[in-house]
């Protein structure tokens, strides 16, 4: 092709380009798939990784004009179903324990052959589906039958935020993803930017109380990365850990220490675990009654007394202490007349016990 990108994307409306779509898809070769790594901020492993379409000979390394022009000439979805399948074959080759992000256009969703390329998937626990949404795209679809259905056969769904706005809040309020992506206009110089910063808190706070997964994209800093770990992102993936690549290629061994450091580093100043203070067996005035895989069932307070675990407020060690003080602040009364507050781990593992008061002194220390 003799043209640049721009002058393809700007020339796209021509119905001579809808033969090129169609001579694409007739020449499935010229499609390929790459694969960047998304890592775990806190234990530094590749948690999956994002498939992303390349054409062949295409100077350009987005393939998005390809894609404007499928959908200006009806091509779309078959286009959309072409790529899901190339990066499918693939899969074989992951972890088990690792997750294949790939991404699809929302107005898309439902069209039969993107579908039936994403039923005919035997296990769709580790897939994760990004849903893209052009401007000019005004559907919705958090109440569409299709992806409920799909999610319930264990499909995860991930949505942007690329600026924070309240069109993008809102809409990952109504479609719940499992996975929050943070664009990297967000995500990077984030650690000397007070705006983008609080702009992260905010959608991580909203994940949290979704229940979602924060992912933070464009990471290419050891100073943003940081700053990730510190306001609560979980995953990651960015130049820092790996560029797209034709096989799955894990990032940097010296990377993944680093991360685990850092994170420990950053439990130890900032989150619940430096609070924690384990039990001691036959020292510790408080006793503790676990279950086989390590969870608190009963504490037995100085007195004597039994207490359910049900009836304690627990905290996970790696939560933040200022969003620890708020969940603590709007507990019921009973709970906080105990005093004191279980630690656990993200499995739910019993690590120890702290206090309210000693919550509380940290959040106001940081003021």
């Amino acid at each position: 092709m003799n043209v640049s990108p721009e002058e393809w994307l700007g020339r796209s409306e021509d119905p001579a380009w809808e033969d090129e779509v169609a001579g694409l898809l007739r020449r499935p070769e010229s499609l390929r798939s790459v694969f960047q790594p998304v890592v775990d901020l806190h234990t530094g492993e590749c948690a999956g990784y994002e498939a992303l379409t390349r054409v062949a000979d295409w100077p350009a390394r987005s393939p998005q004009p390809w894609f404007t022009a499928a959908a200006r000439t009806g091509l779309a979805g078959q286009l959309e179903a072409a790529s899901l399948t190339n990066a499918f074959r693939a899969r074989a080759d992951l972890g088990a324990d690792q997750f294949l992000a790939v991404n699809v256009t929302a107005a898309h969703l439902e069209e039969e052959m993107v579908l039936a390329v994403l039923r005919d998937q035997p296990d769709l626990s580790g897939v994760v589906v990004e849903l893209d949404w052009p401007d000019a795209f005004p559907g919705d679809v958090s109440s569409s039958a299709a992806m409920a259905a799909l999610r319930v056969s264990g499909l995860r769904i991930a949505c942007d935020v690329v600026n924070g706005g309240r069109d993008e809040l809102d809409r990952m309020h109504r479609i719940r993803p499992d996975l929050v992506k943070l664009d990297a206009n967000l995500v990077r110089g984030a650690a000397g930017d007070p705006v983008r910063d609080r702009l992260v808190r905010l959608v991580v706070s909203m994940a949290e109380a979704m229940g979602a997964v924060v992912q933070a994209e464009g990471v290419e800093s050891l100073d943003d990365c940081r700053q990730l770990q510190e306001v609560g992102v979980r995953l990651a993936q960015g130049w820092l850990f790996g560029r797209a690549r034709p096989s799955f290629l894990p990032p940097a061994a010296e990377v993944a220490t680093w991360l685990r450091t850092s994170w420990e580093e950053t439990v130890a100043q900032t989150r619940v675990g430096r609070l924690a203070r384990p039990l001691v067996p036959g020292q510790d005035r408080w006793v503790s009654e676990l279950d086989d895989e390590g969870r608190l069932v009963v504490l037995v307070d100085p007195d004597g007394q039994r207490l359910p675990a049900s009836r304690l407020l627990r905290l996970r060690a790696a939560q933040d202490l200022r969003s620890a003080a708020v969940r603590v602040l709007a507990s019921d009364a009973e709970r906080r007349s105990l005093g004191v507050l279980a630690v656990t781990d993200d499995q739910g593992r019993f690590l120890g016990l702290t206090d309210v008061d000693a919550v509380m002194r940290e959040v106001l220390a940081e003021r």
